[in-house]
């Protein structure tokens, strides 16, 4: 019983550190790289849109398609939130996955392009405006950082197992 509790554990501590981290700056999240699967370059240019089809159900939009790459744009409900004296206030975010498959490994970019606020108006601010011009969060914006990482983490950790999946 002990050895099937500590195989057990090892696999959920491998599934857990599994998801790529992703760190928030002023200037946006920093590019990925992950290896390349062995698999033909149309079936992942197929999987990526199948994984767009279901991942993002209400709606998306596959543009700058290439051979080799392509991106992929949709609004995440939910995307980020801030705490403002007990009241919390919460964004959609439209966002950019951008792909780009190489010899040996693919790199994702992940954008946030345009974020709504509750009646679905665009904010005039983009990311950088949470951020000082010394690139710290600006003050009452604490939660807004982690829960925007959480975000791309999930979007960005599904597209990634879909990929590894072929």
């Amino acid at each position: 019983m002990k050895k099937l509790f500590t195989a057990a554990l090892i696999c959920f501590c491998t599934l857990l550190f599994a998801q790529p981290k992703m760190e928030l700056t002023a200037s946006g999240f920093s590019s990925m790289e992950f290896p390349m699967p062995d698999v033909p370059l149309e079936n992942l240019i197929e999987t990526a849109k199948g994984w767009a089809s279901n991942y993002n159900r209400n709606g998306y939009d596959v543009y700058d398609e290439k051979p080799n790459m392509l991106k992929i744009d949709a609004v995440k409900e939910n995307g980020f939130y801030y705490m403002n004296r007990g009241q919390k206030f919460v964004f959609k975010i439209k966002y950019t996955l951008a792909i780009v498959f190489e010899a040996k490994v693919y790199k994702l970019s992940f954008a946030v392009k345009e974020i709504y606020g509750k009646d679905d108006t665009a904010v005039k601010s983009g990311i950088s405006g949470y951020f000082t011009n010394e690139g710290q969060l600006k003050e009452g914006f604490d939660d807004m950082k982690p829960s925007l990482e959480y975000t791309a983490e999930r979007i960005v950790g599904s597209f990634v197992k879909a990929i590894n999946k072929q």
